[in-house]
Formats: structure tokens, C-alpha cells, sequence
């Protein structure tokens, strides 16, 4: 939409100079005067200021959105991926307290055999004592030899050992067990301590993520104003700038000169390797619909630019949009604009022939690559130069 703004400005330009320079036998009395156009030209221009400002705001709007709305997808993401790793320190933690669980069952009945296994040893000691002299005097008694009592009394330390051994093996076994859940409490305090930073960092992210929303909704809100803004200057843009056609038309018939004649010749060498990047008429650009006022001629930087035909040069200037431009008038009411050049050869007020090498390809203005942007008018209306060239 930029370049059909700052090419309607164009228009007023080549009026200001087609008055100047092509038309200098209008008179006063006719009320066709420079002053009239730059009337005009100022009214654009203040229009276009408002609308360059309105666009300017509803791209910032337009990119603020993008990047909240890529900010929500992060978050959206984020959440999902806390979720996900809260459900499995959840079921880690779940793990954990049935493993503690067992534990603590399992200590439980290591106490118990501790406990039955002490009390039967604590049987056996009272009994011993109980009975000793009875118990030795039947060992001497019963046993056959010396070797048979003393192989008695061993049986009866055996058990005795026995019975201490298996009590520190019980111990030992329990004290595993309370170390093992030891462990499983640490691990249980440290699930439970990632399972609340899990909590917390959705929970904050959730509140991030209805703030984005909340702001989506204020992008939405000045995002219509400024469309509307936008479409009203432009309306108005476009409403001048047509009056400006219709006066400079009115003009070209009080002014007209003689075509030079022939048909218009390509703007390139014919061995430039090119594309069309972007045709004449309506496109999207930048998320509007844009009317484009000529073609695009995508190709080398520094490629020559040659005059379309003979003609006078109107303009040769700088553009904060078209950049280094041409625009060479050829008598019939029939002109044509070179614009985004890195550098120009001819000056306004020149003779050109055609085919004369007027510039190089460049990227000067409101440009991303390198191209040439070429347009037709008629009567100082734009044209689609295919209709009058034919594209190699």
C-alpha cells in the first residue's frame, strides 16, 4: 500500500512538472494554474502523512499480535510440557509412598521375628537355669563317654550361639530397612518439593497466559481503530488523488504535444536474466490489499536501465519510496517511470532517445531486493505496461 501512496504523490509531482515544463503555454485565464496543483499536491500529501501514520500504527498492532500470539504458543506449550512432567513426578511420587509403605511393613515384621526370636532365646537362658544342674547331671548320666558329654555341651552352646547370631542378623536386616526408608523419605520430600515447582511455574504461566489473551483482546481493539483510520485516509487519498487525474487529464488536453512515435522498447538489456515479482494491479502486501501502479522487474544489481522511448525527462530525484527515479514524458500524454535505482544518468529537463541509458538497478526506497519498477501512464493515469511492451 506504501508505494500506491507514494506513487499517487508521484502523480501530483509530474503535474507540478508537466505544468512547468510540458505545459508552459496554459494561462491564467484558462484556471489551470501551479498553483492548483500543488493545491493538490498538499492535500495528498497531508492525507498520505495520516495514512502513513495509521498504517505505521496498524503494523506495530499487527506485530505486536504476532508476537503475542507466538508468546501464548510458547506458553501454551510450556504448560503442557509442566503438566506432563507433574503427571510423572506425580506417579514417581506415588511409587515412592508405596515403596515407603512397604517398607515400614517390612521393618514392622523384621521387629516382630526380632522380637519372637529374642523371646525364644530369653526362654531357652531361664530354662537353662532353671534346670542346669539337673540338665548337666542327665548329660553325665546319659552320655556313654567323656567325648559324648562334651559333644552334649557343645550342642547346647550351639544353640545358644545360634540364636545370638540370627538376633544380629534380624538387627542388621531391620537396620537395612530403616536406611532404605530413610532413603525413600528423602526422595518423597524431594518428588513432593518438584511436584509444587511444577505447580507453581503452571500456575504462573496459566496467569501469563490469560494476561496474553487479555492484551490480544486490546490488540483487537486497536487494531479496528486504525483500520479505520487507515481505510478512511485512504478513501480520502484515493478520492484526491483522483481529482488530481481528472484536472491533469483536462490539462494534457489543453497542452497536448505530438506522441514521438514507435512503440516502447524493453527496459533491460535482453540478456538480463529477470523475473516478474510483482505484476501490475491489486496484491496483498503487508496484510493489505495494495493496488500496484506498475511491474516489477526483479533482477542483478547494477543492471542498465534503458529509456523506454524518446521524450523529455520530467523527473529525476530521490523518493523515500521509489527511491532514485525516472520519469521521461513522451508527448501524447504518454510517460514512464524508472524507479529504485542506485544511481541516475539524466536530469530533469533532458532530451532522451530511446534506448538511452538512463540508470542501474538498484535498491533505493521502499524496496527488499533488487529490482526495477517500471510503470506506464496515460494522461498521468497508471496503465499495465503489458500493454504496451512486450516482456521478453
Amino acid at each position: 500500500m506504501k508505494r500506491k501512496l507514494i506513487k499517487k504523490i508521484v502523480t501530483a509531482a509530474i503535474a507540478g512538472t508537466m505544468v512547468s515544463g510540458v505545459c508552459m503555454n496554459v494561462s491564467a485565464g484558462d484556471g489551470l494554474t501551479d498553483a492548483t496543483v500543488k493545491s493538490y499536491e498538499e492535500q495528498i500529501e497531508d492525507i498520505r502523512r495520516k495514512q502513513e501514520i495509521a498504517k505505521n500504527e496498524l503494523e506495530k498492532v499487527r506485530n505486536e499480535q504476532y508476537t503475542t500470539y507466538t508468546e501464548i504458543g510458547a506458553l501454551d506449550e510450556l504448560i503442557s510440557y509442566n503438566n506432563s512432567l507433574k503427571d510423572l513426578a506425580e506417579g514417581q511420587l506415588d511409587t515412592i509412598e508405596i515403596q515407603i509403605t512397604e517398607k515400614k511393613a517390612n521393618i514392622l515384621e523384621a521387629e516382630e521375628d526380632i522380637a519372637k526370636q529374642y523371646d525364644a532365646f530369653l526362654d531357652r537362658m531361664v530354662q537353662v537355669y532353671m534346670d542346669d544342674n539337673t540338665d548337666y547331671i542327665e548329660m553325665i548320666l546319659g552320655a556313654e563317654s567323656l567325648v559324648d558329654f562334651l559333644t552334649r555341651v557343645d550342642k547346647v552352646s550351639a544353640i545358644f550361639e545360634y540364636d545370638e547370631k540370627l538376633i544380629q542378623s534380624l538387627n542388621e536386616n531391620k537396620k537395612i530397612l530403616e536406611r532404605e526408608k530413610a532413603t525413600l523419605l528423602e526422595a518423597e520430600e524431594t518428588q513432593q518439593k518438584r511436584v509444587a515447582e511444577l505447580e507453581k511455574a503452571i500456575k504462573d504461566n496459566q496467569a501469563l497466559y490469560d494476561t496474553k489473551l487479555d492484551y490480544i483482546t486490546d490488540l483487537a481493539n486497536n487494531e479496528e481503530k486504525w483500520t479505520r483510520e487507515y481505510n478512511y485516509n485512504k478513501q480520502l487519498e484515493e478520492q484526491k488523488n483522483q481529482e488530481l487525474e481528472n484536472y491533469l487529464a483536462e490539462l494534457q488536453k489543453k497542452t497536448q504535444s505530438q506522441y514521438v512515435g514507435g512503440a516502447l522498447g524493453w527496459p533491460l538489456a535482453l540478456d538480463v536474466n529477470y523475473y516478474v515479482s510483482s505484476e501490475q494491479g491489486w496484491r496483498n502486501l503487508w496484510g493489505n490489499q495494495d493496488y500496484h501502479l506498475g511491474i516489477d522487474l526483479a533482477c542483478a544489481n547494477g543492471s542498465y536501465i534503458y529509456a523506454a522511448n524518446g521524450g523529455t525527462v520530467l523527473v529525476s530525484e530521490y523518493h523515500y519510496s521509489y527511491g532514485n527515479y525516472v520519469l521521461i514524458d513522451h508527448g501524447g500524454g504518454i510517460s514512464t517511470l524508472y524507479a529504485h535505482m542506485s544511481s541516475r544518468l539524466v536530469s530533469a529537463g533532458q532530451t532522451v532517445t530511446a534506448g538511452q541509458h538512463i540508470g542501474y538497478v538498484g535498491l533505493t526506497g521502499n524496496t527488499s531486493g533488487y529490482h526495477l519498477h517500471f510503470e506506464t501512464r496515460v494522461n498521468g493515469k497508471v496503465d499495465n505496461p503489458r500493454n504496451y511492451i512486450v516482456l521478453p
